[in-house]
């Protein structure tokens, strides 16, 4: 069901202007976050048939109210910006727990204060290749993001919004709901757009009506 829906979502959005696309674009991928399902999310917006980094470049702040999200600009590239949405305060939260704070202290991160300094470090790391712990930013099970340090030596049980080694029952029922919240975001998109096209249809018909009347009357 949702490949059926996303291949009918950008169909119809590929119609849309420039800003309302990368926002009906933007709105349906990070769902999950803004739902408090997923922690973060990121999108490599980039120069192509669209030229989306330029959009975001410019309406970002704008975007960023519509979202009702937070953003940070991860690497920044001639045709491409990788940003990663999240939600301030579940993120804060996140980095406070003592599990997450002793894995990222292990990986460099013991002199970060504040969130602010954790996303900074994670952009330098960004500089070179997508660091492993970029999973406890988007959300994943830490023992996944553990194990895929050590992925050559261990199992993957499934594959979706990332590599499960160990609860393939959790990380399934996770990857479904993720996908149930986009379907949910993308319908009611088209949707509103469904809605405004009927209303523009019948304000026209209204006033050809109204024209044909004044024409009636004319004779």
């Amino acid at each position: 069901m949702y490949d059926r829906v996303l291949i009918e979502f950008l169909s119809y959005i590929n119609n849309f202007k420039d800003f309302d696309y990368i926002l009906a674009l933007i709105k349906s991928t990070v769902a999950p976050t803004n739902n408090n399902l997923k922690l973060g999310t990121m999108m490599n917006l980039r120069n192509a048939k669209r030229p989306l980094k330029d959009y975001w470049m410019k309406n970002k702040f704008i975007l960023k109210d519509a979202l009702g999200l937070d953003f940070f600009e991860l690497k920044e590239g001639e045709d491409s910006v990788l940003v990663y949405f999240f939600k301030n305060e579940r993120l804060e939260k996140k980095l406070s727990q003592v599990k997450i704070k002793d894995f990222l202290n292990s990986h460099g991160y013991e002199s970060c204060l504040t969130t602010g300094d954790y996303l900074n470090l994670l952009r330098e790391r960004f500089t070179e290749t997508c660091p492993d712990e970029i999973g406890i930013f988007l959300g994943y099970p830490l023992k996944d993001v553990i194990d895929f340090k050590h992925r050559d030596k261990k199992t993957c049980k499934c594959t979706g919004y990332w590599k499960c080694f160990n609860n393939e029952k959790s990380s399934l029922e996770a990857f479904k709901r993720f996908d149930e919240v986009k379907v949910i975001e993308m319908k009611n998109i088209l949707q509103s757009l469904w809605k405004y096209e009927n209303y523009l249809i019948n304000i026209n018909n209204k006033t050809l009506y109204h024209i044909s009347i004044q024409e009636d009357w004319a004779y």
